[in-house]
Formats: C-alpha cells, structure tokens, sequence
C-alpha cells in the first residue's frame, strides 16, 4: 500500500477546499489593511439612527455579516471602539446599563456569522476531515454556494432570534427613545479607491468560488481538473494582493498587502484574557475533564429516541459544552458521537454532524467559551458577568431550538 501515494492524492483532490479556506484568511487580511471592516460598520451604524434597541439590531447584523467572512476575534475588534463610544454616549445621556448589552450584540453576531459560510469558523474545516474520515455519503455535494442555500436564511432568522434577546431582555427601560450620534470611523465618512480596489478583490474571490461550485455539479469531468483550475485562480489572486499596485489612499500605498501585514495584534486586556483563557483550557485538558465531559454528553444520546430530539439534545450538548470547553475539542469529539448515534437511530450522519459544526460556534453564554468572548469581556469595563450569563442562557437554548428546527428540514432537500 502506497501510504504517501494515497495522502498525495487525498491532498490533490481536497486542493479546491484547502485553497478555499487559505484565501478566506486572505481576504480578511485584506479587509482589515483596507480598512474596508471600518468603513462597512461606519456604514451600518449611521443607517440604524443611535436608538437602543434598532442599534442592537445593526450591530448584531453588521458583526454577523462580516464574520461569515473574517475570523469572529477580529469582527469584534473592529467592533470594540465602537462600542465604546456608543457606551459612553448613553452615560453621557444618563443611560446606565447599556455595557453590557452592546458587548453581547457584537459577541452574538459574530458567533452567528460562523455559520454564514463555508469559511467562517474553523470547526468547519474539521467538519470536512471527519466527513472525509468517515467516509459520510453526500459529504461530496456539499459545495461553497449551496452551503448559502441553507446558511443565509439561517443566518438571518438567528439575528432576529438574537435581536430579540438582546433588545428585549438587555436594553433597560431607560434607553428607549435615547439616540447617541454616531460618528464615521476612521478620517473620512467617504469609501477610498483603495477600499473599492479591496472590494472589487472581494467580490473576484467570491464570484469565483461560487462559479466554481456551480461548474462542479453542471459541467461532466470539470471535478478532475478543478484543483489546477483553483491553483491557477489562487496565483492569480496572490498576484492581485501582493504584487499589483493598488490606488494610494491617506493611510497606506503599494500593494494591498505585504507579508508584515499578516500579524496583528490585539488589545493588551483582551490579550490578558485570552491567555487565561488558553492556560485554563490546557489545565482542563491536562485533567482530562473535557474527554470525561464529552464521555458524559454522549451517554445521554443512547437508547431509542426520535430523530428530532436527538437532534436537539446533540445541538444542545455542543452548545453548553463550547461554553465551558475549547470549540474544537468538543467539536473533534462529538462529530465521532454523532456519526455513531445517527446510525444507530437510522438517521443519515451527514445532517446530525453538520449540525454539531454549526452548534459549536453558538457560544453566547460566558466570557471563557471563546477567544472572541473574552476579548470582548476583557475589554468591554464595567460588563455584567450576571447578565451575560442570562441573556446568554436564553438564547443558547433558543438557539438550539431554532438549529434543530431548520437544519432538520432544510439539509435533506438541498442535499
């Protein structure tokens, strides 16, 4: 057995999807030196009129928008400045409370936008290693445009699910009916040509994977050649980020990116948080409470039971345990769990494991359960630990209702 041959091939093969996910990290890298992140919230937030609970909405919106395409950590710190003086806007007018629920609303949509598309969470690209594992039937009609099919309208219903906690249980009384302005971000109100440039990059990147999708399932024998069409297109666009001359703005010139613009940093609070975080999962990981955890969760999804609810009590195992536990080791267990549990209730393992995918990136609840929470947390001062817990309680579980309730209905008919 060729051992090399074999991975070799695989590798050929899954180029189109490794290449995929390496130009989304390029695409936000080109968005945040582009500032093209700014210039979409400036845009956004003016739009909602500065009243509480039509912010929250705009907020929650614009966070999930651009996390369908950017890391959620770097969505919220986009964000985080924001917030800030939208804060100290309400205090200004005597609203009190509003802290809490403005970091929620960017944390919320953030974790909404992972669902949005095929690259925006990495529990994603773990979801195609065990599909591919597993040998999962159907696992290879699950393309980049026809994943929107069923993502975008999930997308949306989870905002208005969201809004509706958020606005509804988190914006106090004293809010309402008070406006803060709201400034533009950054010099200028006005989009540059560099900023077109970057968009016009982003649409390119888009078009093409959505067309290349599209080809895979109309044009007979385009699969076996898509991995040098997609090698060819990803030259191409390293050629248009890093080589070609974009327009000069006030801010940058050259290039839309060079090497050193692959790093960035983050807020030094954010950043104290996020390590104790990470020393807290490697202590829980040490001790094994997380192999036990997910040993535990995955006890209560034997025995007979209907396939709606277990669904629902696997979407919901993923949701709490991504609250106390790192995403991707919950994730990396339970798609084994639930490759397993749907055999063995009859049901097909395509839908129940893209359902734990999508489940883990709903972590609403507490400011450990992901890097972006505790950066938020972390830099968000005088945030409610009381209320966050709440809101975040409501809508986990809403949002397990609400998962369990669409992807059900809707994986099936598209694949």
């Amino acid at each position: 057995m060729d051992v090399f041959g074999d991975v070799g091939t695989y590798l050929w093969l899954r180029l189109p999807l490794i290449l995929l996910f390496g130009g989304g990290y390029l695409v936000y890298r080109l968005m945040a030196a582009t500032r093209l992140t700014d210039a979409f919230v400036s845009w956004a937030l003016r739009r909602s009129g500065g009243g509480g609970p039509m912010l929250i909405l705009y907020i929650i919106g614009a966070s999930a928008v651009l996390s369908s395409f950017i890391p959620n950590t770097i969505t919220v710190l986009t964000l985080l400045p924001v917030l800030k003086r939208l804060d100290n806007g309400f205090r200004a007018q005597g609203v009190e409370g509003m802290t809490t629920v403005l970091m929620c609303s960017a944390i919320y949509g953030a974790a909404i936008g992972g669902m949005g598309s095929m690259i925006g969470s990495p529990a994603n690209a773990i979801l195609f290693g065990a599909l591919d594992l597993f040998e999962v039937a159907g696992r290879e009609q699950i393309t980049f445009f026809n994943w929107f099919l069923w993502s975008v309208p999930l997308v949306v219903m989870f905002v208005l699910v969201a809004w509706g906690v958020a606005a509804g249980l988190g914006v106090p009384r004293t809010a309402r009916g008070v406006s803060v302005h709201l400034d533009c971000i950054g010099d200028t109100c006005e989009v540059t040509e560099r900023q077109h440039y970057g968009s016009r990059l982003f649409w390119i990147y888009m078009a093409y994977w959505v067309l290349e999708s599209v080809a895979r399932q109309a044009i007979p024998g385009f699969e076996s050649i898509s991995p040098m069409v997609c090698l060819g297109f990803t030259v191409l666009f390293l050629w248009l980020v890093f080589v070609r001359s974009a327009p000069t703005s006030s801010f940058a010139s050259g290039p839309l990116l060079t090497p050193g613009d692959m790093i960035k940093g983050v807020p030094r609070r954010g950043l104290i948080f996020m390590l104790v975080l990470a020393a807290l999962f490697a202590v829980v990981h040490w001790l094994k409470l997380d192999e036990k955890l997910v040993v535990m969760a995955g006890m209560l999804l034997q025995g007979d039971m209907p396939g709606l609810l277990l669904f629902f009590l696997t979407v919901l195992a993923v949701i709490f345990l991504t609250e106390i536990l790192s995403n991707t080791a919950v994730v990396a267990a339970f798609f084994t769990i639930a490759f397993y549990a749907a055999q063995g209730h009859g049901m097909a393992p395509l839908y129940l494991m893209m359902g734990v995918s999508v489940a883990s990136t709903c972590a609403f609840m507490t400011p450990v359960a992901t890097p972006t929470n505790a950066l938020a947390f972390g830099e968000m001062r005088g945030a409610s630990l009381r209320r966050m817990l709440a809101l975040g309680f409501v809508l986990n579980v809403a949002g397990a209702a609400l998962l369990t309730g669409w992807l059900s209905w809707v994986l099936p008919r598209v694949y």
